[in-house]
């Protein structure tokens, strides 16, 4: 359990509304697995599961945005660690040819199937699986993937169903399905555009972010157009910093577009070191038990994804 994603029992209590010994009663009552680590009690998603019996929607959920150094793999990463302790069982597939997810994940994908030898027929989809931890599954990325653009071109795939008929094989399993794709446009983020639910692009602070956010939105909102689908799209403000003047002209950019106001997530994600610490060490933020600000935002943003809790009232406040 050292190395999994960890859900402790004040955590529960608060998601709950009860107290952390209603919580201890309930695991005990119900004999889940808990762990006890400085004088407090942990979980992961098998207990979580059984614990808060959420009926979760099923959701296919892409993370683009055609821009680099926006921390799109990070939030991604974070994100559906965090819906697994929630109990939601989760498949994660990495498009990206870097395979930045695949190594978040400590996955060596060398001599892995991964989605361009799904496409060939070489591997059934099931087969390229790779679990990661209890109820969460990854597919793998290596370079091999560069060429995924190529073959749906050449082979002329239908773009609404080369991904979509995969995850109708794979979807029935899980609650949720989680697609990392690379900063750019192309066949493969189109056919990923096209048979998630959800689209998240992650915009920072940055000089471009926004022109690669208008770009992005250009080409989902053609891609709907073109194919008679209603795909919806979230902005989530990523790498906040309030003590910057530019992260918060950002915000006002945004909050003042007729259009991205609109999509804009309730949650903002602030500036956190313990996202690429976490990963560089080959964990993630969830693995320990501290309380910090990147807990808390990557909670928030996985409750109003998976519409755990109407968030409706306000824009989440940033504190410095």
């Amino acid at each position: 359990m050292s190395l999994y994603a960890k859900m402790t029992t004040n955590d529960a209590a608060t998601i709950l509304g009860v107290t952390a010994q209603a919580v201890h009663k309930n695991l005990k009552a119900k004999n889940l697995e808990s762990f006890k680590s400085q004088n407090r009690v942990f979980f992961g998603h098998e207990t979580s599961k059984k614990l808060f019996d959420l009926k979760f929607k099923k959701k296919v959920v892409s993370f683009q945005v055609v821009k680099g150094g926006t921390g799109k793999t990070s939030l991604t990463h974070s994100f559906a660690i965090r819906a697994n302790l929630y109990g939601c069982k989760v498949l994660c597939i990495d498009l990206d040819q870097q395979g930045n997810l695949t190594q978040a994940f400590s996955v060596d994908a060398n001599n892995a199937p991964v989605m361009i030898d799904i496409l060939k027929g070489q591997v059934e989809p099931r087969e390229a699986i790779v679990n990661i931890s209890p109820g969460l599954d990854l597919i793998p990325s290596r370079i091999e993937n560069a060429t995924l653009d190529n073959l749906i071109m050449l082979e002329k795939y239908s773009l609404d169903k080369v991904y979509g008929d995969i995850l109708k094989k794979l979807a029935t399993n899980y609650d949720l399905v989680v697609i990392d794709c690379p900063p750019a446009l192309g066949q493969s983020v189109a056919a990923a555009t096209l048979s998630s639910d959800l689209i998240v692009s992650p915009l920072t602070p940055e000089q471009f972010s926004i022109s690669g956010m208008k770009v992005t939105y250009e080409e989902i909102t053609s891609l709907n157009r073109k194919f008679g689908k209603n795909i919806a799209v979230k902005v989530v403000v990523n790498k906040f910093d309030s003590r910057t003047a530019l992260s918060n002209e950002v915000l006002r950019s945004i909050l003042n577009h007729d259009v991205f106001k609109t999509l804009l997530c309730k949650t903002i994600i602030r500036s956190s070191q313990d996202f690429p610490n976490a990963i560089y060490s080959g964990t993630n933020i969830f693995n320990n038990l501290k309380i910090t600000p990147a807990k808390e935002d990557i909670d928030l943003l996985t409750r109003e994804i998976l519409e755990i809790e109407n968030l409706d009232n306000e824009l989440t406040a940033v504190n410095g």
